[in-house]
């Protein structure tokens, strides 16, 4: 028995193709750094029984190619894809190929692999197929088969008229003489044909040609369930939630409309490139006895654990399952989840809204100057006008940061995880405009880069903030900023993690780790609160989105005060146990990593990308109760909005300690 290993990386080659050769008795492995000399080494080779080739090369030659030139020698040759990149839009090239995503994976991931692959089932296993392929029946060709069934075969075909490819069920042979087995398969078709669904695939034709019965329909956009799993393909929170809606959408439709079905499997339910779930149409005609929908739901949330990633995917499918849902009630349930996430994701909106427009090219001194003189008497003349309207003295004078000690102790992080930090401090109030106004004046005079981040990108050449001269200018005069009250003391934002981590550098500290904002917002022990104030939910105690208005003179603020950005020298309930501000709401905040500064985790929707995580609600989300463990993946550093700022942290007392 011979294993051919393919692959370029030439740290880790050795030592798998070394660990098969261990660990695959009675196997002879042989590898090559290459597709060419893989290739010229078949072409000598006296057999092989199975390939594991990477899919694509950096040199841009695939083993897929490969894979052809190896089964035209050896077709009974099994095969393993490894691959660095997405195969989206290659599945045809792969076809009965299983893939292994490089990750980079482990020797023992590898060996999982190769020894599943042995168990698939060759072509002698099973009975041939009753259609060969090529064959033309009616107006169809027979490509390929795809599986079998007790009465029946499924093909993939092609509709020779409109090139359209089908699915053709074909009643086995057989059965043909069997008139209970006919009148029961034509039943099916006029159940099939009587359900219209845009998530279900539609029955096309049903058909009787040289004494042949079939019905032909629909072949679902994507990739099967089924294929799926042999990919090693995970699916985020997001995408996983997206294709369960489908399912149940199309579930709940026909079995309110009584339609029955037999069990379903993952070669029923396809996904698209989009994450957009259809199934096949496997509903047959109404039996005396009904399904279990209850049941039914949980084997398909047990199903798609075999494609959900670690974490926050696997708990929506536990919370889920955990409901006891039938498919109307599990529909809802999604509706709800999907509904939570695009709030989640209202940071998107709030950071294409519409800005002040600039006027092109960078203005003289003498121009910002003048801008800060009227604002300055528009706000003096307003004062004498209506002393109600004064603004508070904190809205010109830069308050400083003042640091909270919070002690060393465990406490709840996340899903009842219990961890001990050591002692640290975190600032009490979100960073200010002033505040960093101040680092903006400091670096004038600094060294270029002195502060910057050893991975900041050569293209970041500054931490300022866009449209900064704008609204720094308002908030020196305590007026407002779209539509928005804004002064010295409101939190900064649209800096992204390079200039928060530049302006934690210069002032002798640092950004906090996830770890640490979480402790410092639910508090010390065994159960850390859902909100800073405690474990009931009060949407007036945060500047959060409940009031928020998006529109471009939002009148929003109607519960808590404040459509946008709130200052920090407001009265609010939004404090943790410690005494730390505006946790749960006003802006989110950047950190450092989740348990040691700069370690920042994997993106859930893109493994091979790391970014820092953002924590904490903001003045667009809506109250809930996952404000302070939620975790959310911007899509890079780089990324600045509106709704997000920072706090600082440190290791060492300050200074000067808090009075």
């Amino acid at each position: 028995m011979i294993l051919l290993f393919v692959d370029s990386n030439a740290a880790l080659r050795g030592v798998r193709a070394n660990w098969l050769r261990d660990n695959l008795p009675g196997y002879s492995v042989v590898d090559f750094a290459d597709s060419a000399s893989a290739a010229a080494w078949v072409a000598k080779a006296d057999s092989l029984d199975i390939l594991v080739t990477e899919a694509i090369f950096k040199t841009q030659e695939t083993g897929f190619a490969l894979r052809d030139t190896v089964r035209g020698r050896f077709p009974q040759t099994r095969v393993l894809f490894t691959t660095r990149y997405d195969l989206t839009g290659f599945e045809d090239q792969i076809a009965d190929g299983l893939v292994l995503k490089d990750g980079p994976y482990t020797p023992e991931k590898l060996l999982d692999r190769v020894r599943a692959l042995l168990t698939l089932p060759t072509e002698s296993d099973e009975p041939p197929p009753v259609m060969v392929p090529g064959t033309v029946l009616g107006n169809y060709q027979v490509l390929e088969r795809l599986y079998i069934e007790k009465e029946a075969e499924t093909y993939r075909a092609l509709q020779i008229t409109v090139q359209r490819p089908v699915a053709l069920v074909l009643l086995k042979p057989e059965y043909l003489k069997q008139p209970e087995v006919v009148a029961k398969f034509k039943e099916r078709e006029r159940v099939k044909a009587s359900l219209m669904h845009p998530r279900i695939a539609p029955l096309y034709e049903a058909g009787e040609t040289n004494g042949w019965l079939f019905y032909t329909r629909e072949l679902p956009r994507g990739r099967s369930l089924s294929e799926i799993e042999l990919t090693d393909e995970l699916l985020s929170e997001r995408r996983l939630a997206e294709v369960l809606f489908g399912v149940a959408e199309a579930m709940q439709f026909a079995t309110e409309r009584g339609y029955h079905h037999r069990s379903m499997s993952p070669r029923d339910i396809y996904i698209d490139a989009d994450h957009q779930a259809s199934i096949v149409n496997f509903f047959r005609p109404a039996v005396a006895k009904k399904r279990d929908a209850q049941a039914d739901v949980k084997a398909f949330l047990e199903m798609m654990r075999q494609v959900a990633a670690e974490g926050k995917a696997r708990g929506l499918l536990q919370s889920l399952a955990d409901a006891n849902h039938d498919w109307n009630g599990l529909l809802n349930a999604l509706d709800d989840v999907r509904d939570d996430m695009r709030e989640r994701s209202i940071v998107r909106k709030i950071e294409a809204e519409t800005m002040p427009v600039a006027v092109n090219g960078k203005k003289p001194w003498w121009v910002w100057a003048a801008i800060v003189l009227i604002l300055v008497v528009v706000a003096g003349l307003g004062a004498m006008m209506n002393g109600k309207n004064t603004p508070p003295a904190a809205s010109t004078t830069a308050l400083p940061i003042e640091m909270v000690r919070i002690p060393a102790g465990t406490f709840n992080y996340q899903k009842n995880e219990h961890i001990r930090l050591p002692e640290f401090w975190i600032s009490k109030h979100e960073v200010t405009i002033g505040q960093y106004a101040e680092f903006l004046k400091a670096l004038k005079s600094a060294k270029a880069g002195a502060y910057d981040h050893a991975l900041q990108p050569k293209t970041k050449t500054g931490h300022e903030p866009a449209k900064w001269g704008q609204y720094y200018a308002a908030a020196k005069a305590g007026t407002t900023f779209n539509g928005e009250s804004i002064t010295l003391n409101t939190p900064v934002s649209q800096v992204d993690w390079w200039d928060a981590y530049a302006f934690a550098k210069w002032k002798g500290q640092r950004l906090p780790t996830e770890q640490e904002w979480e402790k410092a917002a639910r508090g010390e022990g065994d159960k850390g609160r859902l909100y800073p104030w405690g474990n009931t939910p009060n949407p007036k105690a945060a500047n959060l989105g409940d009031d928020y208005d998006a529109s471009p003179k939002g009148k929003g603020g109607k519960i808590d005060g404040y459509n946008l950005w709130a200052p920090i020298t407001r009265v609010t309930l939004d404090v943790s146990p410690y005494g730390v501000c505006d946790m749960a709401g006003n802006v989110s905040e950047w950190t450092s990593g989740e348990s040691k500064p700069d370690e920042w985790p994997a993106h859930p929707d893109y493994v091979d990308i790391k970014v820092p995580v953002v924590r904490g609600g903001h003045f667009g989300l809506k109250s809930n109760d996952q404000l302070l463990t939620d975790r959310r993946f911007p899509e890079s550093a780089n990324e600045a909005t509106l709704a997000r700022g920072f706090r600082t942290a440190s290791s060492t007392a300050p200074a000067k300690p808090t009075p």
